[in-house]
């Protein structure tokens, strides 16, 4: 199966992807399995990972970027839109991110997600380097053999035994240092996220997935940093700190936008493969 290259995931460089999906057959299953999972990033075309621009015309290029990333549930229903259907030629996911959820416009808390037997789950945190073009392989998590259709991943603040390089989100959810270029208008900018315990705010669900999961499938979690600030306009911050860098304030615009755009379904996509 031919995947959208803007869905590019440099972590798969070592085999073919495929929609395991696709060419598995499905099924309740129901005996325990061990299967990985991966975290990698997706870039623009000709661009490095966090080189993008927004929707508002701004040139972004992302110097550091991270985020506490987990728990993470595998889920047998899928996504309440996932019963649209495709138009010919263009993926369902491709129509989900596209045109029924636009880039920082909507998330996973605006409805409600019944996701069903949760066939497997992974209960570790991890400091996720977005930049990192190798991504990051973890596991093995443990599961139930049959078809997963959705995934839901938590958004905590990070834990004392968070995974990676915890010190480096400085206490928040996310954290980001870049540039931000328009008409000539050079914005240096540096911030942290934090996602309120309110409701589902800290959980995006429903984001469409289909395998058949069994021993040493691979289950990967792509993380688009384009969504993240797609509607910012970074010339509405106004505080520098000492390294001359302009401030996302919790108050500014630009934390609204990345809010909004890191809880969205356009920030993360799933690739899955069979057993290697």
């Amino acid at each position: 199966m031919n995947f959208d290259p803007r869905f590019a995931f440099a972590l798969f460089a070592f085999g073919g992807l495929g929609s395991a999906g696709c060419d598995l057959p499905s099924g309740t299953g129901g005996r325990a399995i061990e299967f990985e999972m991966q975290l990698g990033a997706a870039s623009k075309p000709g661009l490095p990972i966090g080189s993008f621009e927004t929707s508002t015309g701004w040139k972004v290029e992302l110097g550091e970027a991270l985020v506490a990333i987990g728990p993470v549930y595998v889920h047998e229903n899928p996504p309440p839109l996932a019963g649209l259907v495709a138009p010919r030629g263009k993926s369902l996911s491709g129509m989900l991110w596209d045109v029924v959820v636009p880039d920082a416009h909507a998330h996973a808390g605006d409805q409600h997600f019944d996701g069903g037997e949760v066939k497997g789950e992974w209960l570790d945190q991890r400091a996720f380097d977005v930049l990192d073009p190798g991504g990051v392989r973890i596991g093995p998590v443990p599961g139930t053999e049959g078809r997963a259709r959705s995934l839901s991943i938590r958004l905590d603040p990070p834990r004392a035994s968070i995974g990676g390089d915890g010190a480096a989100l400085h206490g928040h959810h996310a954290y980001v240092i870049g540039v931000a270029e328009k008409d000539g208008l050079v914005i240096p900018f540096e911030g942290g996220l934090d996602i309120e315990e309110e409701g589902t705010k800290r959980s995006v669900d429903g984001i469409p997935l289909d395998v058949s999961l069994g021993d040493g499938t691979i289950v990967g979690i792509v993380i688009h940093p384009s969504a993240w600030f797609n509607g910012a306009h970074f010339d509405r911050l106004t505080e520098k700190n000492a390294a001359g860098r302009f401030v996302i304030t919790p108050e500014s615009q630009v934390r609204t936008a990345w809010f909004l755009g890191a809880r969205s379904f356009s920030a993360f996509s799933a690739e899955t493969r069979g057993a290697q």
